[in-house]
């Protein structure tokens, strides 16, 4: 009963959060002048137990796992908030949860008080629609957790959100984020995509959570490219990679992937860019004056 009343509680609580901050930013001329991204990332843990029984009920039909028995085992997120006017983002986080210390209802339950405290903030993941938010609204309904509103608008068109992978690529097929990534030159997936799976069966949470971080980053600077392309925000794109860096750096200072790729990329880019005339690459190739080194 003490669960439930807790629960209960949480209820009545968010909702009155989420009036009071949609009134306050709808009410306020920064409100009318900012734009804001929640940008996530999750590693998943299939719960074999339970579809070992679903398979047992229907036979070699269930053989495989599907989204329904994916548990999140690991979920990293940050926020970023543009004002009119300022260079760079005001930021928060990134953080990193993981099932070493947490059970999957409390992961998700912080990232749903982090939406749930600026509804009016897009929600943003790179391929989302097709795994990450059915297995958020699934421990939701599990767990009668409530729904932030980014998450409440069933269509992968919702206004509220943005699988950017879906974005990014229009009609064209869907690209993998560490393709477009190294596409963009933006460093990603410390380790192959194909690994984390095992990794997070084996329990290696300290890889994990690099894996996790690393998308998340990843994912973040690509999204405001995007979104500057599309004249949907403006700023100072080396004082905003810079700033989301460096925040990375100070809220997960134990990052190996922050502090021996990240950083000195970040580095590296700030100091070509101060750079006049001519900049000559190893391969003995050029950028002149006015065109950016990616």
């Amino acid at each position: 009963m003490t669960n439930q009343s807790d629960r209960m509680d949480r209820f009545v609580q968010d909702l009155e959060r989420q009036a009071r901050s949609f009134a306050a930013r709808n009410g306020s001329e920064e409100g009318r002048s900012t734009r804001s991204l929640i940008v996530a990332d999750f590693e998943f843990l299939w719960d074999r137990s339970r579809h070992h029984g679903y398979k047992t009920q229907e036979g070699k039909d269930a053989a495989m796992i599907r989204w329904p028995f994916d548990r999140i085992a690991a979920a990293s997120w940050i926020s970023l908030t543009f004002v009119a006017g300022e260079t760079s983002p005001r930021i928060e986080g990134p953080f990193v949860r993981t099932m070493e210390d947490s059970a999957e209802v409390d992961i998700v339950d912080s990232l749903f008080d982090t939406l749930s405290t600026d509804p009016c903030a897009a929600f943003v993941t790179w391929g989302g629609e097709f795994r990450d938010l059915p297995v958020l609204r699934r421990c939701a309904t599990e767990h009668c957790l409530l729904l932030p509103d980014q998450l409440r608008n069933l269509s992968p068109h919702a206004g509220e959100r943005v699988d950017l992978c879906r974005a990014v690529a229009g009609l064209a097929e869907n690209p993998h984020l560490g393709e477009y990534a190294a596409a963009l030159s933006i460093p990603a997936k410390p380790i192959a995509a194909s690994s984390i799976g095992k990794l997070v069966e084996r329990g290696e949470w300290t890889t994990v959570r690099e894996q996790c971080l690393a998308d998340t980053l990843a994912t973040a600077l690509l999204a405001v490219r995007h979104w500057v392309a599309l004249g949907q925000i403006t700023c100072d794109q080396m004082a905003t990679d810079l700033a989301i860096v460096e925040a990375a750096q100070a809220a997960q200072p134990n990052s190996e992937f922050v502090t021996r790729t990240l950083n000195p990329w970040v580095r590296a880019r700030h100091a070509r860019h101060r750079l006049k005339g001519v900049v000559y690459h190893v391969d003995g190739s050029s950028n002149r004056e006015g065109e950016r080194v990616m």
